[in-house]
């Protein structure tokens, strides 16, 4: 895969920024919070950044790309889950698990967002605009005109709007048509929006960059005013419509998203230590990690402690366990440098 664009350390503190916030949406905190509302850009963030790292590379072959990038993802997840699955009924009869049953470990390795021991959904977020990843590469290529580029992702967050509109009405009796159309489909337009502008928006120059901030200000204010979300809620309270995703909650997630990359060369240095590099170049491990953590943290016995305090305990005890793994598996590399099994054990 050819790239013309070095790797820049600021989208590791990107990913940073967006596991921390989302490992913080998992304390559910009350949804009156504003911190709770404003950290809804967390997910938009992580497809955004995918979206700047694969900005000015080639796929290559569409088939090997996606056969690669799958295994990539699902294998890592694959392998915790099952681990995980083996002290799920433990978890559960000492009620530091919600619900266990047969529906909940298939809905898990189906990804699903509910019935699943939860989380795993955003893997399937970055599987499917994986699938579409090569498609969206040559689209933010060919279309150069900016006006026409900017005229396709509004069009589609429209499409967007009608299929999470759809879908929300939508009744089948095969279980199957049920999960392509809710989980898969009501998806798809919204979060490739996100990640085609993010390919786009770091080849911007300034000028650029700020006319889309300005546009995405504008309409996230708009939209802020006129919407009431399904719970009857008024003003920024986007987490109502995040699934399935609406305009709302992805162009305030692209507003900050963009924002963020945008000021990057003012606050990175702020960021840029070993630790927080380590922690957005290794996102999806510390991400599975994260959720036992959460369990034992939220259902078990600490679920008392003050907010800050689980949040803290939570996070570090997930990128310390991820830490240890991490060394082992390098030593085991530096022994076995070619075998291909440990690189699913890291990143």
């Amino acid at each position: 895969m050819a790239s013309t664009l070095k790797r820049d350390p600021s989208i590791d503190l990107m990913r940073f920024i967006g596991l921390t916030l989302i490992i913080l949406a998992h304390l559910y905190m009350p949804k009156e919070w504003v911190l709770f509302q404003f950290r809804t850009f967390d997910v938009p963030l992580m497809i955004f950044t995918s979206g700047l790292a694969f900005s000015g590379k080639n796929t290559g072959a569409y088939i090997p790309f996606i056969f690669k990038r799958t295994l990539r993802l699902i294998i890592p997840v694959y392998i915790f889950v099952s681990l995980y699955m083996l002290f799920c009924p433990f978890l559960h009869e000492h009620g530091w698990l919600k619900d266990f049953n047969m529906e909940i470990v298939k809905g898990t390795y189906a990804l699903r967002l509910n019935p699943s021991i939860g989380y795993v959904w955003i893997i399937r977020i970055f599987l499917m605009v994986m699938l579409v990843t090569p498609l969206l590469i040559k689209i933010e290529k060919k279309v150069t005109n900016r006006f026409a580029f900017y005229g396709i992702l509004a069009c589609m967050l429209a499409i967007q709007v009608g299929l999470r509109i759809w879908s929300k009405g939508f009744r089948s009796e095969s279980q199957l048509t049920n999960i392509l159309v809710k989980d898969w489909v009501a998806y798809i337009f919204g979060y490739s929006s996100i990640f085609l502008m993010g390919l786009r928006f770091r080849k911007c120059e300034w000028k650029e960059k700020l006319a889309v901030i300005v546009v995405l200000a504008a309409a996230m204010g708009a939209m802020a005013l006129l919407m009431e979300s399904p719970n009857g809620n008024r003003f920024f309270f986007m987490n109502d419509f995040k699934y399935p995703p609406h305009a709302y909650f992805l162009v305030w997630g692209a507003l900050i998203s963009c924002i963020l990359w945008a000021t990057a060369k003012w606050w990175t240095f702020v960021l840029n230590n070993s630790l927080f590099v380590f922690i957005g170049q290794n996102t999806i491990w510390i991400y599975l990690w994260h959720i036992p953590f959460v369990n034992i943290f939220l259902y078990g016995p600490l679920d008392g402690y003050p907010y800050p305090v689980r949040y803290i305990c939570i996070y570090a005890a997930s990128v310390a366990i991820y830490a240890i793994q991490y060394n082992i598996v390098k030593a085991i590399e530096r022994k076995w440098p070619k075998n291909p099994v440990t690189r699913y054990f890291v990143g």
